[in-house]
């Protein structure tokens, strides 16, 4: 899996894809216990567009109905995934380089990076927002 339009290829014959534009996939996994869980899958260019990335994040909640520091703590304890903050809302981040990807680079990471979201929504926001 060496190009976006590979990765896009293989998610599509694995996954159910919610919705799907240029650069972008979203996905929603069903987890135990009734909880669900969004995951986006990104194309990320990066040297003035010579360098394809895939990043993978999954929203945890919004920052100001959680204890921040309690979660990136818990973030700084974890091998896969970074925290990122978008418009208010607190994500798990993953990146990796497309070029030579092998697909257990790609589907480890995203059961880590949606199991990884979960698990700290479910610890620090309580509910099942995203």
């Amino acid at each position: 899996m060496a190009t976006w339009n590979n990765l896009v290829d293989y998610v599509s014959s694995r996954y159910q894809a919610t919705e799907e534009r240029p650069g972008c996939i979203k996905l929603v996994f069903e987890l135990p216990d009734l909880r669900s869980q969004v995951v986006f899958v990104w194309q990320q260019m990066l040297r003035d567009g010579t360098e394809e990335w895939l990043q993978i994040e999954s929203p945890i909640g919004r920052v100001d109905s959680m204890n921040l520091r309690a979660v990136l703590e818990e973030v700084g304890e974890m091998v896969c995934g970074g925290a990122a903050l978008m418009d208010g809302v607190l994500f798990v981040r993953q990146a990796m380089p497309m070029a030579n990807l092998d697909i257990n680079e790609f589907e480890r990471p995203l059961r880590l990076v949606t199991s990884s979201a979960d698990l700290l929504e479910r610890k620090f926001v309580g509910g099942d927002e995203f």
